[in-house]
């Protein structure tokens, strides 16, 4: 198992972030590695499914990627997997033919509905040991730290233009 890299055992914020980084990688490891062994799926298409099923199947190309916080880049190739394997498909605007909508298809919802129990599986093994109320607790300080990192984006993306 991979260790904590101590870098200044003094700089418990600096500990904390590196743990951080760590257990979001590990975990991502495990899920995607679950996942496909038990389903062919990555959690990345999971995730899209899922999107998908909660917009009632279908979204642009460009809010799937603001809602899996991805490059557009990188949701066009997933996307594109994705149409190979069935799982969605692309359909153009009747009345704006540059914008394309991704459909969540028959398969698509299998899928999903086959590998919610799998993706269940790995969140009960991985969230076992903490309580309900560090739960809520957790919950509320990854909020914030996700949110302090999209701030950090922004300031970048910012002083670029």
């Amino acid at each position: 198992m991979g260790r904590l890299i101590e870098i200044d055992n003094k700089d418990d914020i600096l500990s904390t972030f590196i743990l951080f980084v760590q257990t979001a990688q590990v975990v991502l490891k495990y899920a995607d590695s679950y996942l496909y062994r038990k389903a062919h799926l990555s959690v990345s298409k999971l995730i899209v499914l899922q999107a998908l099923a909660r917009r009632n199947g279908g979204m642009r190309p460009s809010k799937i990627a603001e809602w899996t916080n991805t490059e557009r880049h990188n949701i066009t190739a997933l996307v594109n997997r994705m149409g190979q394997d069935g799982l969605v498909t692309s359909e153009r605007n009747s009345t704006d033919r540059r914008i394309v909508n991704i459909i969540l298809t028959e398969k698509g919802r299998e899928v999903l509905n086959q590998a919610m129990p799998m993706a269940e599986k790995v969140v009960t093994q991985t969230m076992s040991s903490i309580s309900e109320s560090d739960t809520l607790l957790l919950k509320e300080k990854l909020t914030t730290l996700r949110l302090n990192a999209h701030c950090g984006l922004e300031d970048l993306a910012a002083r670029l233009t």
